[in-house]
């Protein structure tokens, strides 16, 4: 028998959050991170969730279904549909050997992201329920791949605000990763995220497609993903830059092995676009980081995306093309649109859109929770 939480409110939709204005406080005190079975104000069973009275967005549904069931076991069974998923639907193995293998609540995993990269899995852990229950999940990766080296990180927001301890620090994990062709040295679980952005795959290829002929500017280049492929493009030039020096290094061996011509070099991305010449670049990648963690950020964040695609549409030669992406899940689509528009006002340049995109299938968006839609990827030409 589960504890039972109610709701204030009559439930419209399938939303799997409910935040801690909407529950009524349990007449018995429950452990966070349990699981309950949930009733709205009218008395109708709505399913099966995990409970943390400590923070905010207090309840994460589980399933919908309301008969007997083991929230344990069920967990585990997402997990096989998510990788189900990858292998059987998307095939993702033929073409890469790092990919996103759970996407939180788009997989119906509350609050977990896993990265298969290479020989090893990076779980980023987001939810106090799914750290309680992390070793399940462990256990059950060895199980398909025994070899498998598991790395453990959280989110340093998220473990305040659910308030667990903090994961022990990750032993350095080196693995490779193999993606349409190209070979990335990875060091799982450290740098940004996961250690390897696997949700640009299929816009690496883009760039890719789109530099043949052209000079190549890319920002933020990280592991130097866009900078590769668009030397494998035919590029006639391309220049990569970072702000962290380590990851410069790692893009430089990375680009040093797949045996292409970048010139990469440590700065920050404001700066290298102030002093660039104008007309020089005809392709640029903007791929900053993370500029907004939550609804208090978001204006910030907007300033300073509004500077940085100023200062690129600006520099860019006229027919040049500018990769532009957002990895703020708190940015929406529409805002950043918005102030690309606003971006274009300010440099004098007329833009157009040749493709909007985000993240690949296999960071599938569930219609009931839009929020698992985080990345904007927009590519425009300049006039």
């Amino acid at each position: 028998m589960l504890p039972e939480i109610r709701l204030k409110i009559q439930v419209q939709g399938r939303h799997p959050w409910f935040y801690r204005k909407m529950i009524r406080r349990p007449e018995e005190p429950i452990p966070a991170g349990s699981a309950v079975r949930v009733v709205d104000r009218g008395g109708r069973k709505v399913g099966i969730g995990f409970y943390n009275h400590r923070t905010e967005l207090a309840l994460r549904m589980l399933t919908r279904e309301t008969g007997p069931t083991d929230p344990d076991a069920l967990l585990l069974d997402l997990l096989d549909r998510a990788i189900q998923l990858r292998h059987e639907v998307l095939d993702l193995p033929a073409v890469t050997d790092g990919y996103r293998l759970a996407h939180a609540e788009g997989d119906g995993l509350p609050g977990l992201i896993l990265d298969k990269l290479g020989d090893a899995v990076v779980a980023q852990v987001f939810s106090l329920c799914v750290r309680q229950r992390i070793d399940a999940l462990g256990e059950r990766l060895l199980s398909r791949w025994p070899k498998l080296r598991l790395v453990m990180t959280d989110d340093a927001t998220a473990r305040k605000r659910e308030g667990f301890e903090p994961a022990p620090r990750p032993p350095r994990v080196e693995t490779d990763v193999v993606e349409h062709g190209v070979r990335y040295r990875v060091v799982a679980g450290h740098g940004h995220k996961t250690g390897f952005f696997a949700d640009q795959r299929d816009n690496r290829m883009r760039v890719r497609q789109l530099a043949r002929g052209r000079h190549v500017l890319d920002l933020c280049c990280n592991a130097g993903g866009f900078a590769i492929h668009a030397a494998l493009g035919g590029a006639r030039s391309v220049r990569a830059v970072d702000l962290d020096e380590e990851v410069v290094e790692i893009a430089r061996g990375n680009a040093r092995a797949n045996r292409q011509e970048v010139e990469l070099e440590h700065g920050d991305a404001f700066d290298v676009l102030r002093d660039a010449k104008p007309g020089r670049q005809d392709l640029i990648v903007l791929d900053p980081p993370k500029w907004a963690s939550g609804k208090g950020e978001v204006d910030a964040a907007l300033r300073r995306y509004r500077d940085l695609n100023r200062l690129a549409l600006q520099k860019l030669a006229s027919g040049g093309l500018l990769a532009t992406f957002s990895c703020s899940g708190a940015v929406s689509e529409t805002k950043f649109l918005a102030t690309l528009r606003d971006a274009a006002m300010d440099a004098g340049r007329d833009a157009r859109i040749l493709f909007q995109g985000g993240a690949g299938p296999d960071h599938p968006v569930a219609v009931e929770c839009p929020e698992t839609r985080y990345l904007k990827a927009v590519f425009l030409e300049v006039r």
